[in-house]
């Protein structure tokens, strides 16, 4: 039953109160901001914010536009997107470290590398993963079967070993020695420090040697599973390394081995969050709602029946498509986006002047009360196929949108939908009661201690 179902019938919803950061009624103050020290981006979110589409605020004389008219995200994500460069805030910590990376790099660059690997990560791509990242939720749902009753765990942990395994798989086959790789570059480059925020260049930043000699740590394993692609004996599978080895344009273009190795660093960075956050989020919200629950599990019992999903029920799993959609509207993997202005430009008749900074907050779409009704409030019904029809394409984008949304959101959902799908027809998480938990956003949307839960069989 929905809520509007409960208002009709006239019962009296319990409508949870969701885990949210403190809220400001009003602007924070320069020195305000500087206290927080990057630590949690959505605390700096003002109530003014989730009502106007269009805010100019200052910062030590600096112009910031948050922009969250859909009309003015099409213009700067989609319409006009090369005029909106990527930020010296989300650059500069990890620049030293990627190289020629799409994920740091604008014009030619990105351009030239997102064509050569935009096919060998869409969603019929990763297809040929389906067998092994169930075969891995198993080994998990395994695990979670064998735990006493009534133990505690961090969901994150346990979730986190599944997502790391799949995607050494994804990235290396059988080739374990990656895995290190891919757990370490999930928290690349660690914590922000103040220079972080200053736009000072790289050879004076103090931690840019420290970076770069983490991310080259690597590179020694990364040039021989390379060289191993590359020659005509390997007898391997076709996985991620391979295909990158092997992309080419219609005019024989290749990315260079350097290259290669900067965009398996690059995609090791976000294989992990991007996919992990909204999968804890899922099993929270799942929690706080047991209708939503009983009808997913509802669902899986007669779609699936206790088996795994294959790839033609994927399609099928509506509700649980709806469930995982608004987990990320509430809970968005990639919480804000940054933009610098190349050159003076106008965003929905407002005028911005080159080098000023545009803000593009998911955290804030996805709650603005001028694009949804009830924002703080889980309705899976919101992501009915006739409800997403009357909305704006931009007013939902957990994975960014246009020539820059998130290369590897193919295999993220597909890898969140079958661990849900087979985990839910087991288990029931709970709430460990009086655990705080508290979304804390910068790169990523994390809850900051965690989400403790015991693990109920069904």
């Amino acid at each position: 039953m929905t809520i509007a179902e409960d208002v009709e019938s006239g019962v009296a919803p319990e409508v949870p109160v969701l885990a949210m950061p403190p809220r400001p009624a009003r602007p924070l103050s320069t020195w305000e901001i500087i206290k927080t020290r990057g630590t949690n981006s959505l605390a700096l979110c003002d109530d003014t914010l989730f009502d106007e589409p269009f805010v100019e605020r200052r910062l030590l004389g600096h112009r910031i536009f948050v922009v969250s008219d859909p009309a003015g995200i099409r213009h700067v994500l989609i319409d006009n997107f090369e005029n909106y460069l990527k930020h010296g805030l989300k650059r500069r910590p990890i620049a030293p470290g990627l190289g020629t990376g799409m994920l740091i790099n604008d014009g030619e660059v990105w351009r030239r590398h997102r064509t050569l690997i935009n096919p060998i990560l869409d969603y019929r791509a990763t297809l040929p993963d389906l067998p092994m990242l169930v075969r891995w939720t198993e080994v998990l749902a395994q695990h979670l079967a064998t735990l006493p009753r009534g133990e505690e765990i961090d969901i994150g942990h346990a979730l986190s070993l599944l997502i790391t395994v799949s995607v050494g798989h994804v990235f290396a086959g059988a080739a374990e020695a990656v895995q290190p790789m891919i757990a370490r570059m999930a928290k690349f480059p660690g914590r922000r420090r103040l220079s972080d925020f200053l736009p000072i260049p790289n050879a004076l930043r103090p931690r840019t040697l420290q970076i770069r000699a983490e991310a080259q740590q690597w590179h020694p394993l990364l040039d021989r599973l390379i060289a191993e692609r590359r020659s005509p004996r390997y007898d391997g599978g076709q996985d991620l390394l391979w295909r990158l080895v092997h992309a080419r344009s219609k005019d024989g273009d290749r990315l260079s081995d350097a290259e290669i190795r900067d965009e398996a660093l690059t995609l090791a960075l976000g294989g992990i969050e991007t996919t992990l956050r909204p999968m804890c989020w899922v099993w929270y919200l799942l929690a706080m709602h047991p209708s939503a629950e009983a009808r997913l599990h509802a669902e899986l019992d007669e779609m699936l029946d206790g088996r795994a999903p294959a790839v033609e029920d994927l399609a099928k799993l509506t509700y649980l498509r709806q469930v995982v959609d608004e987990t990320m509207r509430l809970y968005p993997p990639v919480p804000v986006m940054l933009r610098t202005v190349a050159k003076d430009d106008a965003i929905c008749g407002h005028p911005v002047r080159h080098g000023s900074t545009i803000v593009i907050a998911p955290w804030i779409i996805h709650r603005h009360r001028r694009l949804w009704r009830d924002p703080d409030c889980f309705d899976p019904e919101r992501f009915a196929p006739d409800r997403i029809a009357s909305r704006s394409r931009y007013a939902y984008l957990p994975f960014a949108v246009g020539p820059r949304a998130c290369i590897a959101a193919p295999l993220a959902m597909m890898q969140i939908h079958i661990a849900v799908a087979m985990l839910a027809q087991r288990f029931r998480f709970r709430l460990v009661p009086g655990h705080p938990i508290e979304p804390v956003g910068w790169t990523t949307l994390r809850p900051g201690r965690g989400i403790r839960v015991t693990v109920e069989k069904r």
